[in-house]
């Protein structure tokens, strides 16, 4: 793989990483408004996004047909990345008594770089590298 497909490749993910985390912001930041708790909230966004991220990932960042196996791995990757996202949530949420219409974007932020990671293992594996 040469530098400048890499580096398109990240610009893509980018953007379909920035529309990711704004349904899950909006998710996050409506319903926390409305007294909804993180914890349902949290899970409710991954249902939403998920599936969301997954097909515009295929079709826009990696350039790839959807595959059953590619999302189960996706959807796992991102799951992996849950316990984490929680502890930075209740350290922002419960602990620092933030918002959660602060604390959403924050933790997203910060778990940029574990989610690209993920969808490059989950959409990339099968391929052959060069």
């Amino acid at each position: 793989m040469n530098v400048h497909s890499a580096v398109d490749r990240t610009t893509r993910y980018t953007v379909v990483g920035a529309i990711c985390a704004l349904m899950h912001n909006a998710v996050m930041i409506v319903g926390g408004c409305a007294g909804g708790h993180y914890l349902p909230l949290s899970l409710l966004a991954f249902c939403i996004v998920t599936p969301m991220g997954y097909l515009l990932h295929c079709r826009l960042t990696f350039r790839v047909s959807p595959f059953w196996p590619d999302f189960v791995r996706f959807a796992s990757g991102m799951a992996t990345g849950f316990p984490l996202y929680f502890l930075v949530m209740a350290v922002l949420c419960s602990g620092l008594h933030l918002a959660v219409a602060f604390a959403a974007p924050i933790t997203t932020v910060a778990l940029y770089f574990w989610n690209y990671a993920s969808a490059h293992w989950a959409l990339r594996c099968r391929l052959p590298f060069g």
